[in-house]
């Protein structure tokens, strides 16, 4: 399993520019920080990085994109719970176990 530990990336957007993130993790879990150390998320429904903010332990976007300044509640360098990583490992080790049960048989249909 290959790591990314702090590797600045520019990384495309749907609804707006590329932007320049650290990113940080394997390809189980990782978690994206602006540069000047603010968490992000990518949030689905607008197609943007917004700066996310822990509530339960988990990444929840603010809706504020990471192109913008900072909410004031959204702290530096934080952190998911070591259980929520652990449920998003889980989860994508399954995602990935079922994947490479769905292999093309030789003339390209599926076993």
């Amino acid at each position: 399993m290959v790591g990314v530990f702090g590797e600045k990336v520019q990384l495309s957007q749907a609804s707006g520019p590329d932007v320049d993130l650290i990113v940080r993790g394997t390809e189980l879990y990782g978690s994206y920080e602006t540069p000047d150390g603010f968490p992000v998320v990518y949030d689905d429904s607008l197609g943007l990085f917004c700066y996310a903010r822990v509530l339960a332990g988990e990444f929840q976007s603010t809706g504020v994109p990471s192109t913008s300044s900072p909410p004031p509640d959204v702290e530096r360098h934080a952190k998911e719970s070591d259980e929520v990583r652990v449920r998003k490992i889980e989860q994508r080790t399954r995602q990935l176990a079922q994947r490479a049960s769905v292999q093309p048989k030789e003339g390209g249909k599926e076993r």
